[in-house]
């Protein structure tokens, strides 16, 4: 890999909304790695989520620009907004690299995704071309997915030269959670930074 390149972590999510457990992974991938910044990208639709789980995604990219505001490492991206859906990590990649020929990106994804990355669209491409972070993420129960089976020659070895294993703290929140509590009207301060909660607020969101 090109070291001359400026080093940008990729950290995809439907952030909808983002909360505290996502910026403590974003900030420990920006400042425990040699990655020179990480830009959190906003997914407009993930081919495994429910469309209608989502909330605009303006508003999910607005309070991820908020969320980040205050940290230089860290930056908010929409570039998954004009490609097509649902949006797929292997062809939003290729059109990052031809994007961004003087960047060398990596990709920051949970352990929990990885343990399910076989099942990606093109994965052994992402794999070839990218280095991986996995953070070991311990699922709530709110969020989790039933891993697909796989056959042994699409299983991404964990020991696998683009792998990176990274003990980044964890901070156990759930989306689907936060969602909830919301629309139950519950005291959630302490959970989402509180430029995000006071957008929420204004805009009538997950009401």
């Amino acid at each position: 890999m090109d070291h001359a390149k400026r080093r940008i972590g990729l950290y995809f999510g439907s952030f909808n909304p983002i909360h505290m457990g996502h910026l403590v992974i974003a900030n420990h991938m920006a400042t425990y790695t040699n990655l020179d910044e990480v830009w959190l990208v906003v997914t407009p639709q993930n081919p495994q989520k429910g469309a209608h789980e989502m909330i605009n995604q303006s508003h999910r990219l607005q309070m991820v620009l908020l969320a980040v505001s205050e940290n230089e490492l860290l930056q908010g991206s929409d570039a998954e907004f004009d490609l097509p859906q649902p949006n797929y990590t292997a062809a939003t990649m290729r059109h990052m690299r031809a994007k961004h020929p003087d960047v060398e990106f990596s990709l920051i994804i949970g352990e929990d995704n990885f343990e399910r990355l076989h099942s990606w669209r093109d994965h052994w491409e992402l794999v070839q071309n990218h280095r991986i972070l996995v953070y070991p993420r311990r699922s709530s129960g709110q969020d989790s997915m039933e891993i697909p089976s796989a056959k042994a020659e699409d299983v991404v070895p964990r020991n696998h030269i683009n792998l990176q294993w990274c003990d980044a703290p964890m901070i156990s929140i759930s989306s689907t959670y936060l969602r909830k509590a919301i629309t139950d009207q519950k005291d959630i301060r302490y959970l989402l930074h509180d430029k995000v909660l006071n957008y929420i607020s204004n805009n009538h969101l997950y009401e």
